[in-house]
């Protein structure tokens, strides 16, 4: 994951996921995992779950040393000030039943909000949660989710 500016302008900082020529070309499913995860992230506007902005397959990153490297395939996206939950809650410790409510309740409420769109993340943990610096949780890699069958009882 990439972080990208205008120079002086840190409220346009974007994240950026880059993808590699060698796991586009592993297997036929890689890229249909990438074509579903920017179909599903379209489809999504909720306050916590990280908000597309951008995509391509036209992607191109200058190294330092002059090396350009070319026909990138990428996905731009709300970059989340904070950083991963998993590492805020080893930092925090034990919060108790107040800060429990308060996450969980965030965290019920986009998952909700998902399977209503007949979403499923399968890949749900603390390392695929942000934090931003108000405390608020984002939901982030949609790299495995998929849609799911809706059933009438």
């Amino acid at each position: 994951m990439y972080l990208a500016n205008e120079i002086g302008k840190p409220e346009n900082t974007v994240a950026i996921k880059i993808f590699r020529e060698e796991y586009l070309l592993e297997a036929e499913e890689n890229v249909h995992c990438i074509e579903q995860e920017i179909e599903i992230l379209r489809g999504l506007n909720h306050g916590h779950i990280v908000s597309i902005i951008n995509y391509g397959s036209e992607g191109l990153v200058s190294k330092p040393s002059g090396r350009k490297i070319k026909n990138l395939v990428y996905i731009v996206m709300q970059h989340v000030k904070g950083g991963i939950f998993f590492e805020a809650c080893e930092k925090m410790g034990a919060m108790g039943e107040d800060a429990g409510r308060f996450f969980m309740s965030q965290l019920i409420d986009s998952i909700e909000y998902m399977h209503k769109k007949g979403v499923v993340h399968r890949d749900l943990k603390l390392e695929n949660i942000l934090v931003d610096d108000k405390m608020n949780l984002k939901i982030v890699d949609f790299g495995f989710a998929t849609y799911k069958a809706i059933k009438k009882l």
